[in-house]
């Protein structure tokens, strides 16, 4: 697949609060503020363009990465497809930090806390799941057994 393949697709867009607050949060950074203050803005029309810019390089990546996946014949695209597409496309020296925060992020998703289903939120031993199941069965059945068929009234 190549950049081409994705060209004009005017449906690909990123949340423009989610890109503001980004844009927020490094125009509020000491490195950028100075000592006096913040000093400056971002322009509506600034942010769109990012935003188009942004979108462009996640397709080009994604396709480069794409590719790369195909050549080895994987039918998923890894973390270490992404890295080497950065180096092939000359972003070669965000790869240490990529490299960072993924492995972050695979540390914080096994120390997550999972999330209780319905079942286990229930407190219910199995028993008695199936026994409320069993109830609510037989509820039914006879709701729908009472209601009068339309040739019987």
């Amino acid at each position: 697949m190549s950049d081409k393949d994705f060209g004009g697709n005017d449906d690909l867009s990123l949340p423009k609060a989610t890109v503001q607050k980004i844009i927020n949060e490094v125009l509020a950074s000491p490195a950028i503020q100075g000592e006096h203050g913040p000093t400056l803005s971002f322009a509506k029309e600034t942010r769109d363009l990012l935003i188009e810019c942004c979108v462009e390089f996640i397709t080009m990546l994604s396709s480069e990465a794409n590719e790369i996946a195909e050549k080895e014949a994987k039918k998923t695209i890894a973390c270490e497809h992404i890295t080497k597409a950065l180096e092939e496309l000359g972003f070669g020296d965000y790869v240490p930090e990529l490299v960072a925060v993924a492995d972050q992020f695979k540390s914080s998703q096994v120390t997550r806390e999972r999330k209780q289903t319905k079942i286990e939120q229930s407190g219910m031993t199995n028993e008695e799941l199936i026994r409320a199941q069993e109830e609510l069965f037989r509820s039914a059945g006879e709701k729908y057994n009472s209601v009068a068929s339309p040739g019987e009234a």
